[in-house]
Formats: C-alpha cells, structure tokens, sequence
C-alpha cells in the first residue's frame, strides 16, 4: 500500500488532535480507508518547545515552511491557523504549490474564500473545510452530498459553544453573563479574549459559509447582520422562562419572497423545538430542504478531537479522489448570481418585547393597540403583579410580522411615554 504524506501546519489544540488521531487510530483508518496516511513534517512557531506528545516516527519537526514545501512527497497540507493574516499567506504558498489544503480556519475562507477559491481552481488543487463550521458535526457533507437533490429553504443554528454554554448556565443555573463566563474560560470553552464568540462574529463566518453552499450564491460576510449576547441579562433569561421559551444564539440563513433573510441574533426558542435541547458547549444545526424535509444535526462544535475528526474526514475524501469530484459542484465553485439579501426592516419573524410601565387603567390596552395597528397579531402576553414603586412589566410575544413595522410600534409606544424606560426586544424563533 503506497503512504500518502501529509503536512501539519499549526501544532495547537486542532493540531495536536490531528497528531493524534493519526497516532492512536492509524490502523483504523487505514482498515478502513484503504490510506497508508503518513504525517511526514509538522510546522509550527514554537518547535523547540518541549511536549509531551510524541509525533509519528519519521515525521520532521520544524518552524520553517521548507519543510513543507520543499518536500515533494507531501501532496496534502493540514492548516491549523488561525487568523486572516499569516494564515492567508501560509495557505497562498501552499496552493501555489501545488498542494491540496485542508483547513478548519472559517474567518479565513468567509473573508478571503473567493480569492482562495480562484486560486486553488487556477492550480488545479482542492480547499476543504468541513472542520471550519461546526466542529466535529458533518454539516458541510450533508449540504453538499447528503441534501443534493434538495433546494435548501432555511438553516437556522447554533453555531458557537462558547455562548451555548454561557447561556445554558444562565438559564439552567441562575449564573449572570460575567460569572458564566468566567466559568467558560475556566474549562476551557472560551478564549483567553472572547470577543469574536460573545459578538456573533465567529458565528456569521460559519452562517456566511452554511449559506454559500446552501443557496449557491456568493454571501459577503458584511451582509450577516451580527448581534452578540453580551448586552442580555439575567432578567431577559427569566423572561424566556416564563414564557415557554430558551435564549440561544441563532444563525439564521433563509429564503424569503423578498430575497434571504442572514442574521444572526440572540432569540427566544420554544421549549419544544428541537434547537431548544441543545446545550453547554454543544452545537446544533436545523436544516430545512425542500424534499428531505427538517434535519437536525447535533455534536461538538469545537475542541481537539472532534474537530480533527472533520479535518481528517477530509483528508480522507481528498486523498481518495472523492473531493476532487464533488468540490466543484458547490460552495465558492459555480457560484450563481447575487442573492437579494433583505434588511431587518423587512425581516419576518415573531418578536419579544418587554414594557416597563405605570401600572395605570389603560396602558395595556394602548401598548396592544398600537402593536395591532402596525400589522401585529398577539402570541403571547404577560404581565408581573406591580412592584412596590407601583410600576408593572408586560411581555408580549407576536405571531410573526415584519420587522420594520415591530420596530416602530416599539418607538411609537416608548415616544409615547407610555414606558419607563426603553423597551428590550428580541427574536422568537
């Protein structure tokens, strides 16, 4: 059985799974595959550093890419970089020469994909990136295999562990945001700064890619409009409580008359959707395809193992051929024209809003006439027994209507004073 070499740039976390799954399961893949896979030179910034885990015998070891790229019998390089800069570089010098590229770098492939892309084309060599959303969850090959004879309708997500898990203790252990977050870093399933998962960007770089496969059509990462879940508190979680509902940070990709909605944005999930369900550091992906119907897609977003068990599905599939055949098919390849991507004001969705109001004869009713005069059909309403300062809270919940017109009921009722201060809205999904 003929090796096939590959490269290892980056021995971090990712890395060091890649490391060793090829270590402890190389029989299995081999069994299995039918792929002598041999790691035959790692690359990293800090090779004289000393580990505990051992590399495969004769793998070299350096901080130099002529390690790499001077070895012509590595025909596939892992890149485990993170980052849009030095990371670029590394995979630009590797495509062009001649290399296939497996990658787990999603800001990378949201923001520079289409040049990456082009260039991999142009050298005749493959980019794969199964790692790159969602972890160890097969959600890029269920899009581009398992749903190929369906029009994808929607996706709706939740694609980052960090804020699963933050919200999770929240709600289930009455912790506030800085605590759970605190929580999060102590176990690991936050960074040192966590500003790109508590954001929502690291969760519109993985929904720009979802939605470039699933629509076909090339999805700038600048029309994802992001929210984070830094702002919510832990009255915004007991509100949810009450009424049936979870908060969850949800990546929303779907089509509409208007053209497709791309959000993502902390909302209210019922209790009995599936996406409800999924907690801690976990990620979970709902699938709607015209024929196939809702598919839901649950596992570890991130860590060692299970994102090096993508990357190496990938390895897999590239060296067998298979990639080759199928890549072109989808993605940032054959990329039909521009989407209409609707703004917020045209968005349709069931809406949250919570009032702090004078407990006084007929603020309710006005609150619920105005909503009802811009389009709004009342789901559910709630109203706490007033406080001490005789001020009360109503909850509504809307049947879905358009957000521009949610949006003005609130400013025509706050403009109104008919609030004690500015009112908290949210999604319900």
């Amino acid at each position: 059985m003929e090796s096939y070499h590959l490269g290892l740039i980056g021995w971090g976390v990712v890395g060091g799974g890649v490391v060793d799954i090829l270590t402890k399961d190389a029989d299995l893949l081999r069994n299995r595959t039918g792929l002598d896979l041999r790691l035959a030179a790692v690359v990293t910034a800090d090779a004289g550093r000393t580990r505990a885990q051992a590399l495969p015998s004769g793998c070299v070891l350096s901080s130099s890419m002529d390690a790499i790229l001077g070895n012509p019998a590595i025909r596939t390089v892992i890149h485990a970089v993170g980052g849009t800069t030095d990371a670029k570089d590394v995979m630009i010098a590797c495509l062009t020469s001649g290399r296939n590229v497996v990658t787990a770098n999603k800001a990378l492939l949201a923001v520079h994909g289409d040049e990456l892309f082009d260039l991999a084309q142009r050298h005749k060599v493959a980019i794969a990136f199964e790692a790159a959303v969602a972890g160890g969850v097969p959600v890029i090959a269920a899009l581009r295999d398992g749903f190929v004879a369906n029009r994808i309708d929607a996706i709706h997500g939740i694609l980052n562990g960090t804020c699963n898990y933050i919200l999770t203790k929240m709600d289930q252990d009455g912790l506030g945001y800085t605590e759970a977050l605190a929580q999060a870093k102590q176990l690991g399933y936050a960074e040192a700064d966590p500003t790109l998962d508590v954001n929502g960007t690291d969760t519109a770089h993985k929904l720009a890619i979802l939605a470039r496969i699933a629509f076909g059509a090339p999805i700038p990462l600048a029309a994802v409009r992001t929210e984070g879940i830094q702002s919510l508190t832990f009255e915004d979680i007991a509100s949810a409580k009450r009424l049936g509902c979870r908060i969850k940070l949800i990546a929303c990709a779907r089509r509409m008359a208007a053209g497709v909605d791309l959000h993502v944005a902390p909302a209210l999930v019922p209790l009995d959707h599936p996406l409800a369900a999924v907690n801690r550091n976990f990620n979970g992906v709902m699938i709607s395809a015209a024929n196939a119907g809702p598919n839901l897609f649950v596992g570890q977003g991130a860590g060692a193992l299970p994102t090096a068990s993508a990357v190496l599905a990938d390895v897999v599939d590239v060296a067998s051929g298979r990639y080759q055949h199928t890549a072109t098919s989808f993605s940032f390849f054959r990329q039909g024209s521009a989407l209409t991507v609707i703004d917020e004001n045209h968005e349709e969705t069931g809406s949250y809003a919570r009032f702090h109001v004078a407990d006084k004869p007929g603020v309710l009713a006005k609150i619920v006439t105005t909503l009802s005069q811009q389009g709004a059909s009342i789901l559910n309403i709630h109203q706490e027994a007033p406080s001490v300062d005789q001020t009360a809270m109503i909850e509504v919940i809307t049947h879905p209507m358009l957000g521009g017109a949610f949006l003005k009921a609130i400013s025509l009722i706050d403009g109104a004073g008919l609030t004690q201060k500015p009112t908290v809205c949210l999604r319900r999904l």
